[in-house]
């Protein structure tokens, strides 16, 4: 399955921060959040960025036409 890619570098490496610290948080640290469900959540959070810098893809911005990707020559992918 192919994807069009639409994260920029810069967005991906966010994505990538926030999906490891989430996933700290969720899963690794839990006495931070000290409801179960809301840490469950969270992590799953972490792991949706975490996929969604790996592939260049997110799914959100996929659906509304979004996308911070831009081709070397400055145009749109």
């Amino acid at each position: 399955m192919h994807f069009k890619r639409n994260l920029h570098n810069v967005d991906r490496l966010v994505r990538l921060v926030i999906g490891l610290g989430c996933l700290y948080i969720g899963f690794i640290d839990t006495s931070i959040i000290g409801n179960e469900i809301v840490s469950t959540i969270v992590g799953i959070f972490g792991i949706v960025n975490l996929f969604a810098a790996a592939f260049s893809y997110c799914p959100v911005y996929g659906l509304t036409g979004i996308s911070t990707y831009r081709c070397k020559d400055g145009t749109d992918a």
